[in-house]
């Protein structure tokens, strides 16, 4: 019988020949091959023996990614791009179940992570590539001060004492804007918007002296349902002065690829919209609620970014 080794191989140089290793092509291709062979003898094909964007050579990173807070809306769409690209993730949740459905894929490991708890913190994230904070307040999962703040706290403390590379927060748009109408509606729910942004700012403040291991924040506008549209559809824009809308499914892939570009991304926090949906943040509520598109000459911070790759998307990025 053919080797794994041999197997693995064969099936990445014919297959490889036909694409150019750029971000999309590693995409594209890492979905491939987790619909046609998935796993293979037992052995994952993860998505890192794809080039990870121009220049970068073929890694052997197999680890895992974790993501806390995965049976929420934008957790969830976290875990099915990860499981997508053929990359194994440890789904984590207060009870250890994932809701979705697909318990027998073996590149999914449901594990229990309670935010409030350190010890099943650093259990879930021991020996990951990267952490992905998708955790919020619910009814049944905690305040948001216990949530949104001290939990993402402790989960900073946890990638820090456990050297993870890369943690990822999912934060909110409008968050240091208190006299915004999104501020004002959406902290109604607990104060969250406050909370949230204490919790940004502790993080910020504990990885700035570490080495070796990186943040991104990313705050997204207004959350919908709809099918990503990629990365040529998005803006990024920093200073928390403009939203739009998003699909949760771009959110989690912006959460995905920026650990990919570390150089770029880390020690950032940026906004993040569909580009043809930014307004300012005392017109976004009204706009996203009656779904209304920006016109060309609508307002402009200065720092926009946008790109037809994740890697030129985040280009230019200002460290926080």
């Amino acid at each position: 019988m053919m080797n794994n080794k041999l197997l693995l191989l064969i099936l990445f140089s014919t297959t490889a020949n036909a694409l150019s290793f750029n971000e999309v092509s590693r995409r594209s291709f890492a979905q491939s091959l987790s619909r046609t062979c998935g796993v293979i003898a037992g052995m994952v094909v993860p998505t890192q023996l794809i080039s990870q964007g121009a220049g970068a050579s073929i890694a052997s990173d197999v680890r895992p990614f974790c993501v806390v807070g995965a049976n929420g809306k934008t957790g969830t769409k976290c875990v099915q791009e990860l499981i997508g690209m053929g990359i194994p993730v440890r789904a984590t949740s207060r009870s250890g179940v994932y809701n979705e459905g697909i318990d027998s894929n073996p590149l999914l490991s449901p594990m229990v992570c309670d935010v409030t708890k350190l010890d099943t913190i650093q259990s879930s994230i021991e020996g990951t590539r990267a952490v992905i904070f998708a955790a919020s307040a619910s009814k049944g999962g905690g305040t948001p001060a216990q949530v949104d703040n001290d939990g993402l706290v402790n989960v900073a403390k946890a990638c820090i004492a456990a050297k993870i590379p890369h943690l990822v927060v999912v934060s909110s748009g409008s968050v240091t804007k208190p006299e915004s109408p999104v501020f004002k509606f959406l902290n109604l729910f607990g104060k969250i918007m406050e909370e949230k942004i204490k919790g940004e700012d502790e993080v910020r403040r504990l990885y700035s002296t570490v080495e070796g291991a990186t943040y991104t924040i990313i705050r997204p506008g207004g959350l919908t349902e709809d099918p990503g549209r990629g990365a040529s559809a998005l803006e990024l824009n920093q200073g928390d002065a403009k939203s739009g809308r998003i699909s949760r499914f771009d959110v989690a892939a912006l959460c995905i690829e920026a650990t990919y570009y570390p150089q770029l991304t880390g020690r950032t926090t940026f906004e993040c919209y569909d580009a043809d949906t930014g307004k300012s943040l005392n017109s976004v509520g009204a706009s996203n609620i009656l779904k209304q598109k920006s016109d060309p000459g609508d307002f402009r911070t200065g720092y926009e970014r946008n790109g037809e790759t994740f890697e030129k998307l985040f280009t230019g990025l200002s460290k926080d």
